[in-house]
């Protein structure tokens, strides 16, 4: 993905309906959440109030003894401590619960959006990079202050700071109601200040989040292309390209520090002033007399109590800014159309042919059509060879017979079913398909083949490597089938990962395999071996064969010229021969790597 990419703009959602459904998946725990959180603010508040009870009581004892029955005060006041602290010890919990319960909801968001992402279609994969993809399904989401930590502890410890600010104030009030009125002239400005900054919050929040998927972008690509970045020499040169990315996010961060250091330092600072203010006036309550010396502690610890939840209710607002940039980016991708599902599809059973008609292609809003009017078809037993120049649409064609590339115009039928109505999963079930560019997963040569088959068993494994032509060399290396290959199966050569490849289609046992010009890992005699092993292991296997090789040629039945997106002809080999632009390709791409020109006749069985 181009770094743009990451840059539009992400829809904007309801989040707190976002929110909503997600907790409805959890009730149970939320609401014991929400019962841990009031036990816990209650307690809490309860403290000062035992305190003030018993410094009345001393000063009492002081002031005029004999007028209080001391033993009697403290014993009831001991229960009451005693009853308090065993409410303690449950609302203790509700930390490591509010933690477990991050984690939770982590897991939820991350599954449910990797589904979404795998049902996506290839325009949804040229829009998003691999790099943003795991941004958005991994940093936006996992730790402080992101999402999955927002969703739960972010709002319950708002939830834990309003119910303590309430409880407190609730007390303060039956006090002395003119100290609590200082109390909460700090609310409403820090509310007024949050709500006069939330834009610039947002996209504050917003820039960085793209920043760091544009990081991930480009290590994503230095790591896939890190042989030719050392082939070319290009170390230094591709050095200044992510120190680019690098300084973007630098100025990113640098901007969400100072703006959290900025509103962090306000609300502090108009907390503090409120606190100072507080303790004069209630200090000299104390002093004439208004309240007594338990009053104005419970009054003060109060306040001091006060201090963070105040303070974590704005920082409740900036976290929530944040997580909902988190919401809008996962919203994007989830956002972006989908392939159409309808109400019912049609089994497509075992497949006898595959057909082509009519079918155009063009990719995103590029003016020429990869693909125009392409009708052909292939069955059970037959092989259809695809050929042309480069550009001219062969990969795009197998993409098309795949299903992973729907037409513009015209159909795919597979056993006379338009593959629009046909059950997808069963079709693809069914073949096997080798890309150009072959692509293993990170794991073992063994979990590699097996991949490709619902039911591996060591006899189809032995099957498969020994058809492409990998057993000796697979055999060769130190742990053997267990040999990690690393990301992308960095560890092989390129001959050796289209092997691997060849070997995970065939461990399909498919009715129809699509072969994307497997000859540049194939010498003639392997190639030869190949298809007379597929030949042994499947009599009626059909098989699309793109190459670029003039002796794969004999192998097929049929071939399909395609140029510039056309098809310029279909049929035999021999009966192509005839038509002058097949003929002069053949004689100018296939016949001559080397060496002088060839005979006039170019039949490949005479």
């Amino acid at each position: 993905m181009s770094d743009s990419a990451s840059g539009a703009a992400a829809p904007r959602v309801d989040h707190i309906r976002w929110i909503g459904r997600l907790w409805r998946r959890k009730p149970w725990l939320i609401a014991g959440l929400f019962v841990l959180t009031l036990l816990s603010s209650a307690v809490a508040v309860t403290y000062p109030y035992l305190c003030k009870r018993l410094l009345d009581m001393i000063q009492a004892l002081l002031e005029k003894p004999g007028t209080v029955d001391p033993m009697r005060e403290v014993d009831r006041l001991l229960w009451v401590f005693i009853a308090v602290g065993v409410g303690g010890l449950v609302a203790s919990l509700f930390p490591g619960i509010r933690g477990v319960t991050n984690s939770i909801f982590e897991h939820a968001i991350r599954s449910t959006y990797w589904r979404k992402v795998l049902g996506k279609d290839y325009a949804f994969f040229a829009k998003f990079g691999s790099g943003d993809i795991v941004t958005r399904l991994t940093d936006d989401i996992y730790d402080f202050p992101k999402l999955s930590w927002f969703l739960c502890s972010g709002i319950f410890r708002a939830v834990e700071s309003i119910s303590k600010i309430a409880f407190c104030l609730g007390a303060m009030i039956l006090l002395d109601w003119r100290l609590t009125l200082f109390s909460i002239v700090p609310i409403p400005v820090m509310i007024a200040l949050f709500y006069i900054t939330q834009d610039r919050i947002y996209d504050t929040f917003q820039k960085n989040q793209q920043a760091i998927s544009a990081i991930n972008t480009r290590l994503e690509m230095s790591f896939s292309g890190v042989r030719i970045i050392k082939a070319y020499a290009c170390e230094e040169k591709y050095g200044r390209f992510f120190s680019e990315v690098l300084g973007t996010r630098w100025n990113t961060e640098m901007a969400v520090a100072r703006l959290e250091v900025v509103l962090h330092m306000i609300y502090q600072y108009i907390d503090y002033v409120a606190q100072v203010g507080i303790v004069f006036a209630g200090g000299l309550m104390a002093v004439k007399g208004k309240i007594s010396i338990g009053t104005f502690y419970a009054f003060y610890t109060y306040l001091s109590m006060l201090i963070y939840p105040i303070l974590d209710i704005p920082q409740l607002f900036v976290s929530g800014k944040r997580a909902f940039v988190n919401i809008d980016r996962l919203e994007e991708m989830s956002s972006f159309p989908e392939p159409a599902v309808k109400d019912s599809v049609s089994p497509v059973g075992t497949i006898e042919s595959i057909s082509l008609a009519g079918v155009s292609f063009a990719y995103g809003d590029r003016p020429a059509d990869a693909l125009s009017g392409i009708s052909m078809s292939v069955g059970r037993g037959e092989r259809i060879g695809v050929i042309g120049p480069v550009g001219a649409g062969k990969s795009t064609l197998l993409k098309t017979l795949l299903g992973v590339l729907p037409p513009r115009e015209g159909s795919v039928l597979v056993n006379g079913i338009d593959l629009r109505d046909a059950d997808l999963r069963s079709y693809r079930a069914q073949l096997g398909y080798v890309p150009q560019e072959a692509l293993l997963f990170s794991g073992t040569l063994r979990e590699n083949v097996d991949f490709g088959s619902d039911s591996p068993d060591d006899a189809l494994f032995r099957t498969a490597i020994e058809a492409a032509q990998i057993e000796a060399e697979m055999e060769s290396f130190a742990d053997g089938e267990n040999t990690v290959v690393g990301q992308r199966g960095v560890s092989l050569s390129g001959g050796q990962k289209q092997r691997m490849a060849i070997a995970r289609a065939v461990a399909r046992r498919p009715r129809i395999l699509l072969f994307d010009d497997i000859t540049a890992s194939l010498d003639a005699a392997n190639e030869e071996r190949l298809m007379r092993r597929l030949d042994e292991l499947y009599a009626d296997l059909g098989c699309v064969i793109v190459s670029h090789r003039l002796s794969t040629l004999q192998y097929v039945d049929k071939v399909l010229y395609l140029d510039g997106g056309k098809a310029l002809g279909f049929g035999t080999h021999e009966e192509l021969l005839c038509l002058p632009w097949y003929r002069a390709f053949i004689e100018e791409h296939m016949c001559r790597p080397s060496g002088p020109a060839p005979t006039v006749s170019l039949g490949l069985r005479e």
